[in-house]
Formats: structure tokens, C-alpha cells, sequence
């Protein structure tokens, strides 16, 4: 009898660690990655230099260690940047984090944007992205697709950009 009963016990404890396993997975919820802004860094004969800055707010009751990215980022439906990185950031439990994500921008992509004339006030943007997090079960790959609308800094708006060359070649 005590080994009909251990046996039960022990396929219920396997059958119990199998669904853990299977489901186990699911138990990580992925981060909400929200746009936080553009930030222009520098700007030269070739292109521009910007860091897109989004925050990631872990919704776990532990750390998410994020250990690589890639993205794609259009602007007004224009390729505007892609790449990725393989680096490690760690997500501290239900905390918010900034996310850097640096970008190079040629002058031609900027023209582009610049001849459809958007509204600086609301530039629609696509960010379409992988995250590769490290879990307790792996390395699990989280899609990640926003669209949204930005603010052009005044300083970088091609008005005030033309007017602060005018004021240099005005004596």
C-alpha cells in the first residue's frame, strides 16, 4: 500500500513540476516600454547624432536582465535609423528605467523628413523592436512595436535653424 501511494504522489509532484516548467515562462511579464524623447547630441558634415531615450518599467517582482536589442525606426514612415547591441542592463523589480539607444541620422534622411513638411509639434515615429531578456527560464526575445507622436526641439526646428544662420552671415 505505502508504495501505490508513493507512486501517486510522485507522478502528482511530476505532473506538477512538468506545468510549472510549461507555464513557468508566462510567470515573467514582458517590460512596458514607453517614448520618453529624442535627445539631439551633435550634428557635422555627414549627419546628425541622437539619442533616443524610452523608458522601461519592470512590472515584475524581480530584476530583468536585458541582454541585447535591436530596433527599427521610422519616422513620417521613412527609414530613420536600425541597429541593435548586445549589452547588458539590469531592470530592478517594479522601477522604471531610461533607455538610452543612441542613433547616427544622415543629412539625407533629415531632408527627407524635412520635405514633407510634418507638424514639429507631432512627428509620428514607428520603433519596432526585439528585447532579449534574461529570464529563470533562458533567454526569452520580447517584440516590442510603438507608434507615437514626438515634439521637434525649438532649436532643432528648420526655422530657428535658419535664422541663426542668417543672423552669422548678416554683418
Amino acid at each position: 500500500m505505502r508504495l501505490h501511494h508513493l507512486k501517486r504522489y510522485s507522478s502528482t509532484a511530476l505532473i506538477a513540476v512538468l506545468l510549472l516548467l510549461i507555464t513557468g515562462c508566462s510567470l515573467v511579464s514582458p517590460p512596458v516600454v514607453t517614448f520618453n524623447k529624442f535627445a539631439p547630441v551633435s550634428i557635422d558634415t555627414a549627419g546628425m547624432d541622437i539619442d533616443l531615450m524610452l523608458n522601461v518599467k519592470n512590472p515584475n517582482s524581480h530584476d530583468l536582465t536585458i541582454t541585447g536589442y535591436s530596433y527599427t525606426l521610422t519616422i513620417l514612415d521613412l527609414p530613420f535609423g536600425s541597429g541593435g547591441e548586445r549589452r547588458t542592463i539590469i531592470f530592478p523589480a517594479n522601477e522604471e528605467t531610461i533607455v538610452r539607444i543612441p542613433i547616427r541620422v544622415e543629412h539625407g534622411q533629415l531632408l527627407s523628413v524635412i520635405k514633407r513638411l510634418p507638424d514639429p509639434d507631432k512627428i509620428p515615429y514607428t520603433l519596432t523592436a526585439s528585447l532579449q531578456f534574461q529570464t529563470p527560464f533562458g533567454e526569452k526575445s520580447v517584440p516590442l512595436n510603438r507608434k507615437g507622436l514626438f515634439p521637434l526641439p525649438e532649436r532643432y526646428r528648420p526655422k530657428t535653424i535658419l535664422k541663426g544662420l542668417f543672423e552669422l552671415l548678416t554683418p
